[in-house]
């Protein structure tokens, strides 16, 4: 959903929401009204009150139609025909917001707020205005106005949670999940609460309050998986493997529907070099949920890790063909063919990418050292890479490096030196520019600088050994 302003699917929801706060004794779907004189007056009082809903109605459905536009004029009319009601100015203000106007949104909002006092619903748009306005400071007062007016609504606390958690307000959506988990006995907000502990590193009270829930057999299956994985996840933040590992088996076994838990052990696994146990366990999610194109991507890669070329290449292919803007599927595919010796299809995989994804990170440096791997190398398209990175990523000591390499396999010893000079400067605790320098250096007849570097190497690669 997108929380800067609400979408058209959900549009209607949240205003039959509004209506039923706003309720007079079965009345109008508007609260206190207040009849314009200036507005239609040849409209007797009735026939303005149902000119109002049909503008309402006629409001609602372009927004579902995504004519923000067109719903702020509705709007506009609407309340000019009944200038009191809370109902009206919340429509406009969130009309106003779907148009991109934020400024006029908060105070249609404000002034609906003031109308209706007793509902939550024009403060929850106003946080999301605020943001959109990059207001952090009003936004913080929203809050603390939604915590003095509305303490015990659960609902409304647990919304803002996830909407400020979703924009990376880890410690205002913590305060928003606690207020909610204080008066609430729905389970989901202890488990939202937890995954906000977990994001912003409190990993011992994520795995108390996930566990809390977890263990209760009286709560849904799929409640307590998805707290397990978030005690999972703790506990691999803590480097606990073990449990890490033993949470993450209980969320798959209580709630094998969801690729989350499949992805995040799989991941642990990777990490520590385990590549067929992270096989394993993509495979399995592959079975629980063949459609997740995040799993296959996940399982072509490990299965390249594993050395499983063959089969790994097949799914990264057929995923390709569905959705060819992966790039982490062609880097696997490099890295297979680097692995396995084939030059020529690592520069084509490389190629494949920089086509979908030309602004990929590092590409240019990638192609050039892929293309260094073939023979002969073609070292001046080698170099034209090589200044395309360059101009891109002034400061990548691989730049710098491989054209160095370059110049030395060229004999061009006097380019080849500032070359190398740079990428140690950039990257001082790498043994393979010391390593070419001295190359450099001897053909240059300056040995003295030459053992140097030399000597450099050795102490480098004995302390990365360490």
């Amino acid at each position: 959903m997108d929380m800067n302003l609400i979408t058209a699917c959900r549009f209607t929801a949240a205003c039959a929401k509004f209506r039923i706060a706003t309720m007079l004794a079965a009345a109008f779907v508007f609260c206190t009204i207040s009849l314009a004189t200036d507005c239609a007056t040849g409209l007797s009082d009735q026939e303005k009150i149902t000119r109002f809903k049909q503008l309402d109605g006629e409001a609602e459905s372009a927004m579902q139609q995504h004519r923000p536009a067109e719903a702020v004029r509705l709007y506009q009319d609407a309340v000019c025909l009944v200038p009191n009601s809370a109902r009206g100015y919340y429509g406009l203000g969130v009309a106003e917001a779907a148009a991109g106007d934020f400024l006029k949104a908060r105070e249609s909002l404000r002034t609906a707020d003031r109308m209706q006092p007793t509902t939550g619903m024009p403060l929850l748009m106003q946080v999301r205005v605020n943001f959109s306005l990059g207001d952090i400071d009003t936004l913080k007062s929203n809050l603390r106005e939604v915590a003095d007016r509305f303490p015990h609504d659960a609902q409304l606390h647990t919304t803002l949670a996830r909407f400020l958690a979703e924009r990376n307000l880890f410690v205002v959506a913590l305060a928003e999940a606690m207020r909610a988990r204080q008066d609430s006995s729905d389970w989901n907000s202890s488990v939202q609460l937890a995954v906000l502990e977990n994001t912003i590193g409190a990993y011992e009270d994520a795995i108390r309050n996930a566990l809390a829930v977890e263990q209760n057999p009286a709560i849904p299956q799929q409640v307590r998986g998805a707290a397990a994985g978030v005690a999972g996840l703790s506990y691999e933040s803590l480097h606990q493997t073990q449990q890490a590992v033993q949470y993450l088996n209980e969320a798959i076994e209580l709630d094998g529907s969801q690729d989350n838990s499949y992805l995040a052990l799989a991941d642990l696994f990777d990490q520590e070099q385990r590549y067929q146990d992270a096989v394993n366990v993509l495979k399995q999610a592959r079975t629980r949920v063949p459609d997740s194109s995040t799993v296959q991507l996940a399982l072509g890669a490990d299965l390249i890790r594993a050395e499983h070329y063959k089969e790994g290449l097949a799914l990264l292919r057929e995923l390709l063909q569905q959705a060819p803007d992966t790039p982490e599927a062609y880097i696997s595919i490099a890295d297979a063919a680097r692995k396995t010796g084939d030059a020529a299809q690592e520069v084509l995989a490389l190629n494949e990418l920089e086509r979908h994804k030309p602004d990929y990170p590092m590409i240019h440096v990638l192609l050039a050292r892929a293309m260094l791997n073939q023979q002969p190398p073609e070292y001046s398209k080698i170099l034209d890479e090589l200044s395309i990175a360059a101009r891109n990523t002034p400061n990548d000591p691989d730049v710098y490096f491989l054209r160095g390499k370059i110049y030395v396999a060229l004999g061009r010893y006097e380019q080849a030196l500032p070359a190398l000079q740079r990428s140690i400067e950039l990257r001082p605790t790498e043994p393979s520019a010391y390593y070419q320098l001295a190359r450099v250096y001897q053909k240059l007849g300056r040995t003295d600088l030459a053992k140097q570097q030399f000597e450099r190497v050795k102490y480098l690669e004995s302390a990365n050994s360490k």
